[in-house]
């Protein structure tokens, strides 16, 4: 007899045998589901509620380094040397967005004494930004930054003045103006923004308005990349500068005005486990004209590459930047063809963090910037090494 067959009896034989029930008293089964029901509510209890989120965070870091560098004045001769002593301070405070409102603050100071410095003693420096956000829709974000800022250091003014030399100038200035953001798509979005800035220097030198316009869109193609591209505009007004002639000469009675138009295109990309590794690119083109004879216009390219990875309580950066500025009216030398004047700029920054404790890191750090010009007078270097330490707290 076929394998099927055994089976399907067995199972009528199983549906022959008569099936047995428990049969109980209505008020019996009430008082066993009710009973069960009970135990059932203290064995499983709802889950807590979370705690809210406070509506207030925090951020306070404070760094002190000691360090060297080799050429304060930035020149081409005068190499004044000097062991360095630098503190810097950093307080972050947010408000959660309540609505359609939120809010933030940001400060920043840092001081620095050169030990053996015969004419530049120290420097200084300040930074304060505040911005409120609103919310009107959706899509729509405006903002309304304003910052405050403060700088007391050395210059290399070869590119904005006649005599193409460096200096020591103190300055004071603020800036304000509203952004609106739109997120047209859930990975793109574009900015436009409006601002005006104020500039004052404690010799009166180069006092004057600047007024800002921009324009920035952001997209992020695939998991991990961001693009941007931006154009920005600067019209700067001096109060009491001058024009120049093409040979270098003041032109008595003009008034000297500025216009910087500047485009760039910027990359980001994350990747790794966690995200460790984290990579940009920036690459800008500037130009610069004046109103007068076009003696400070100039072309400016520019590439700015960084590199940097944070794990196991390590984060190290990488940063680099290549300037090229080509020169319209100025030249350098003499005779009846004299060469058009040009200037490359190089620098590299790399800093370490180690994380010691829950608030403590070990920092270090290098930077290296290199001026070169076929004008000599406008031609340096630099080398400036940093150790130190790092506390931070938040909340």
């Amino acid at each position: 007899m076929p394998r099927e067959h055994d089976l399907s009896g067995a199972r009528r034989g199983r549906n022959l045998r008569p099936n047995r029930v428990l049969i109980f008293p209505p008020r019996v089964t009430a008082s066993v589901l009710l009973a069960l029901a009970f135990v059932a509510g203290r064995a499983a209890p709802a889950p807590p509620a979370l705690p809210a989120l406070p509506v207030w965070s925090s951020f306070v870091a404070a760094e002190g380094v000691f360090g060297y560098k080799d050429n304060l004045l930035l020149s081409a001769a005068d190499e004044e040397r000097s062991a360095l002593a630098r503190g810097t301070a950093e307080v972050l405070l947010m408000r959660a967005p309540t609505g359609s409102f939120e809010y933030s603050a940001f400060a920043q100071a840092e001081g620095t004494r050169f030990l053996q410095g015969r004419t530049v003693r120290k420097e200084s420096r300040w930074w304060l930004r505040q911005e409120l956000g609103w919310r009107p829709g959706p899509q729509w974000e405006l903002h309304l930054p304003a910052t405050a800022y403060f700088d007391d250091k050395v210059f290399d003014q070869s590119d904005t003045e006649v005599e193409r030399l460096t200096a020591v100038l103190r300055v004071l200035g603020a800036t304000a103006g509203p952004t609106l953001r739109w997120d047209f798509h859930r990975s793109a979005w574009l900015e436009v923004s409006a601002a005006a800035q104020r500039d004052v220097y404690a010799d009166g030198s180069n006092d004057g308005w600047t007024k800002h316009a921009g324009l920035r869109v952001n997209v992020s193609p695939w998991s991990g990349w961001e693009l941007g591209f931006g154009g920005n505009s600067r019209w700067r007004e001096f109060d009491a500068r001058e024009q120049y002639s093409a040979s270098g000469r003041v032109l008595p009675g003009t008034a000297l005005r500025t216009r910087e138009d500047e485009g760039e295109v910027r990359a980001g990309f994350k990747w790794g486990r966690d995200l460790v590794w984290r990579a940009g690119w920036r690459f800008s083109l500037l130009d610069y004209r004046d109103n007068g004879s076009g003696y400070f216009d100039r072309r400016e390219w520019q590439a700015e590459p960084e590199l940097e990875w944070e794990a196991a309580g390590w984060r190290v950066r990488w940063r680099a930047a290549a300037r090229r500025v080509e020169f319209g009216v100025q030249t350098v030398g003499v005779g009846l063809n004299p060469a058009q004047r040009i200037r490359d700029e190089h620098e590299v920054e790399l800093r370490v963090e180690k994380k010691v404790t829950a608030r403590w890191s070990a920092i270090a750090g290098f930077r290296w910037e290199r001026a070169r010009s076929n004008e000599r007078v406008a031609s340096y270097a630099v080398n400036e090494g940093l150790l130190g330490a790092r506390w931070s707290w938040e909340k």
